[in-house]
């Protein structure tokens, strides 16, 4: 059960903050402490954005509805990685220590990971 809903629930956020990105790129921004940027900038930043959220957030829910631990480990990974990038920006580029989002960014991956290995034990009992 866990390995089917867990992807899902962590999912649907990101999914919906892809949609945002498309449709209210100002809302998806101010939910992610945000601001919008100008001229290509701002192309890229709402392409980016909108490309990551969908694509994790399809994976993530996908993943756990077809039970397909690879589909929730790639979904689960590319949030994953978010954590590090933020924390090096923190402490070499200057920005600063968002501590709320990255223990979301790791617990996606924690999750992420347990569910895959829970189908992968499935699979092979």
């Amino acid at each position: 059960m866990f390995a089917k809903y867990g992807p899902v629930v962590f999912g649907i956020p990101l999914l919906i903050l892809g949609v945002l990105w498309v449709f209210a790129p100002a809302m998806a921004a101010a939910n992610l402490s945000s601001e919008l940027l100008t001229g290509a900038a701002l192309t890229t930043q709402i392409g980016d954005s909108a490309a990551f959220f969908l694509g994790s957030g399809f994976l993530l829910i996908m993943g756990g509805l077809k039970r397909d631990a690879t589909m929730i480990l790639i979904g689960g990974s590319l949030v994953g990685l978010v954590a590090p990038a933020r924390i090096i920006a923190a402490l070499v580029h200057g920005g600063d220590m968002t501590i709320e989002p990255i223990v979301v960014e790791i617990l996606t991956l924690i999750v992420a990971y347990v569910a895959a290995q829970q189908i992968k034990n499935e699979a092979s009992a």
